[in-house]
């Protein structure tokens, strides 16, 4: 709404303006031009009667009437005052006898006086053409020089975005400080910008990762084909690496297909309990590593979220998996309320993230020194955090081993 005010604002004070100047032409311009006239008028028809041409009454009557003149004899001396410091029913009608318009002239015929007036009527369609033409006319200007700014900045928010368009990546819409609609747009533009910008370099740091991930186990599978022409007796060996690294294909094959399906859809939108959700991937983790003992500590009772069931189950089990993989012994799942958000934190008693490592822990295909997984585990965490509105905050515990925090809103 900025933008319409203050295009109104303009075209209201112009419009204002030119009423204004159309007021004192109409009261002042105007009559005092028509009262120039009239007083030329009355100087020629008294030049006129001085003259001594016209001595009769029709005479001097034909003389007014040609040059639009009104007369009116008076009898006697008549001395001209003022409207105000006259009787009404003396003299001439106080209509006629005015400062405006109106003559007292000695007549050439006996002792009379002549009473001479003009009356010119106002062109009333030249005021009203004047009338609309200043109204339009102020209005153009006003959107001629109100608009200018306007125009430029879509102008230059045309150019911005074509030069986008056409592969110029650093072109940005600049901040011209108005706030107005105009500038939000140039400001969301850059900040799209800057998120294309971003998802083509995670794309192409995604790809160079894949390309990487895959090199080494697509590497053995062909030393080990190679082996096996080789020495065909000893393929039987060779069947079992083969098949754990055709695995690791199989398994990162599946993550980033997870990777992205996760971030090509909407979540669904369910209630559901994140200390249910606790219980089962404690257990789901629990067949694979007995070793370690898995807690599940719940502050007060906490109110379930809004979201999808298989995504946040996938979230939760993926952070515990992360925790059983490098605890001593035990992992903490601790559930709490705090504001709109329920934070649900996991954490270990293993070593901690080295110095550095937690601030770039989410990238894709980062690993950790024993890690054995494809390294898009928090990736996908994060993904899913980032679905649901919520944050995935990745840090040590006070106790040295490894935090991880997911904060889903209510």
């Amino acid at each position: 709404m900025k933008l319409y005010w203050k295009i109104y604002s303009v075209l209201a004070l112009t419009t204002l303006v030119a009423l204004l100047l159309i007021v004192w032409i109409a009261f002042s311009v105007v009559p005092d031009n028509l009262e120039q006239q009239r007083e030329h008028l009355l100087d020629d028809f008294e030049s006129a009667l001085a003259s001594g041409d016209y001595t009769t009454r029709d005479e001097i009557a034909i003389l007014a009437d040609s040059m639009g003149v009104d007369i009116r004899p008076i009898r006697g001396t008549l001395q001209m005052i003022p409207p105000d410091q006259m009787n009404i029913g003396q003299g001439p009608p106080r209509d006629d006898l005015t400062w405006r318009g109106g003559r007292l002239l000695p007549s050439p015929v006996g002792d009379q006086q002549i009473f001479a007036s003009v009356v010119i009527a106002p062109a009333r369609f030249l005021l009203l053409i004047i009338l609309t033409l200043g109204i339009f006319g102020s209005q153009a200007i006003a959107l001629r020089f109100g608009l200018k700014s306007v125009f430029k900045r879509v102008s230059l928010l045309t150019r911005v975005t074509g030069d986008f368009g056409k592969g110029q990546l650093t072109a940005r819409y600049p901040d011209h400080g108005s706030s107005d609609e105009l500038d939000t747009l140039g400001i969301s533009f850059n900040t799209m910008a800057e998120k294309i910008i971003s998802l083509l370099g995670s794309h192409n740091e995604l790809l160079s990762a894949v390309a990487h991930e895959l090199r080494t186990p697509m590497a053995r599978l062909s030393f080990a084909l190679e082996l096996a022409r080789g020495n065909p007796e000893a393929v039987r060996e060779k069947l079992g690496l083969m098949e754990k690294d055709l695995f690791e294909l199989d398994k990162l094959v599946s993550e980033l297909l997870e990777f992205n399906r996760i971030g090509g859809t909407e979540p669904g939108h369910e209630k559901v309990s994140l200390s249910d959700l606790s219980h089962v991937a404690a257990d789901g983790e629990k067949i694979h590593s007995p070793s370690v003992e898995i807690s599940i500590r719940e502050q007060g009772r906490t109110p379930s979220v809004t979201g999808d069931h298989r995504l946040l189950l996938r979230a939760i089990s993926n952070l515990v998996r992360n925790a059983v993989n490098y605890a001593d012994s035990t992992v903490t799942i601790s559930i709490r309320s705090s504001g709109k958000n329920v934070l649900l934190s996991v954490t270990d008693d293993g070593p901690g993230f080295p110095p550095g490592f937690a601030d770039r822990a989410v990238s894709p295909f980062i690993k950790g020194e024993k890690s054995k997984g494809t390294g898009l585990g928090l990736s996908i965490v994060q993904r899913i955090a980032e679905k649901h509105n919520g944050t995935l905050t990745i840090g040590n515990s006070p106790s040295g081993g490894a935090s991880a925090e997911l904060s889903i809103p209510v």
